[in-house]
């Protein structure tokens, strides 16, 4: 009995010690963890993609120079060769540090595809497991994209129809003439090239251009891949905030585009 209260307390202990998505930012904060220096990996880096809810601990890539100056701020301990501990809370090191990386409430967190690629290596059970969890998710994004663009680009097509129609133009022959000019992949890619180059956008919705983006897909006959890619990007966007509520920011965007 009294061993099973001792487990029970252990449990519960591991369990309180778990990070979410604010008490990864919160607890980054509260180390006053340079966001230009270091770059987060692994566990929290899933978290805070939504890959899983929690996390035991931070697992921190730190530039040279700023390595040594955690070890000059806090009490660390050594955890294994190269590798320290701030307060059961942080591990630090400089491996990994040229990896790649999204930007998330202006942290640098490890791309999950690297993540993967890193796991593999370590090829751990609890790696196994991780990649396994990645790999879900990166497919249900990829479907997610997938049926955001669908809603989107029905949405942009009658924006655009509605638009040519208050501009006067009558005959059907003329309108998709004039429509071509915005709804075509090439245009839609052009459109989103200049809006990210004018800093339209927030960087959540540059996040969710860039997962629709990145997922697997096929262009037509008539488009080349990238173009093809950007295109569906900015309208699984529009989906996005379709789904939202968003109304308000659909107009922006599409003012944005039909005043060009």
């Amino acid at each position: 009995m009294m061993l099973k209260m001792a487990i029970l307390r252990v449990l519960l202990l591991i369990g309180l010690m778990k990070m979410n998505k604010e008490e990864i930012l919160e607890t980054l904060k509260k180390y006053d963890i340079d966001k230009n220096e270091v770059m987060i990996l692994s566990g929290a880096s899933m978290v805070m993609h939504g890959v899983k809810e929690k996390t035991n601990d931070i697992d921190i890539a730190a530039s040279p120079g700023y390595e040594k100056k955690l070890l000059q701020k806090y009490d660390c301990k050594l955890k294994y060769e190269n590798v320290y501990k701030i307060d059961d809370k942080i591990e630090f090191g400089t491996n990994y540090f040229d990896y790649n990386y999204d930007i998330i409430d202006g942290y640098k967190f490890q791309k999950l595809i690297d993540i993967i690629k890193l796991k593999e290596k370590l090829n751990r059970e609890k790696d196994q497991k991780d990649i396994k969890l990645i790999k879900e998710f990166l497919n249900k994004q990829d479907i997610n994209s997938l049926s955001l663009a669908y809603l989107g680009d029905a949405i942009y097509e009658v924006y655009i129809r509605k638009h040519l129609i208050e501009k006067g133009i009558c005959k059907v022959k003329d309108l998709q003439k004039e429509a071509i000019k915005y709804v075509s992949a090439k245009a839609q890619s052009n459109y989103l090239e200049k809006m990210i180059s004018n800093n339209f956008f927030t960087e959540e919705e540059i996040n969710i251009i860039k997962r629709a983006r990145n997922h697997k897909s096929h262009s037509s006959k008539n488009t080349d891949i990238i173009t093809y890619k950007k295109s569906t990007g900015i309208e699984a966007l529009i989906g996005y905030l379709e789904i939202t509520n968003n109304e308000k920011r659909i107009d922006e965007i599409m003012n944005y585009i039909v005043g060009d």
